[in-house]
């Protein structure tokens, strides 16, 4: 993503991959991949980069299947 552009990241595709793997957020959180700050910040529509990387790792995925990306208006 440019970083002079406004974008709103969109984690529903997290929540797809989550049901499709049987996991929880609460199960994130136990294993130390997120903590609830940042699960604020996610359905606050923040691009979380190095959580977005982490998340890959931790779920075996695409960033795709994490996050979505939409043009803030001006």
């Amino acid at each position: 993503m440019a970083r002079n552009k406004k974008v709103y990241a969109s984690y529903k595709p997290l929540h797809e991959t989550l049901k499709k793997k049987n996991i929880s957020m609460s199960d994130l959180i136990a294993h130390d991949i997120i903590t609830e700050t940042v699960i604020t910040r996610m359905n606050s529509g923040f691009d979380l980069p190095s959580t977005i990387n982490t998340l890959c790792d931790y779920l075996k995925c695409s960033k795709e299947e994490i996050v979505e990306y939409y043009p803030v208006p001006e």
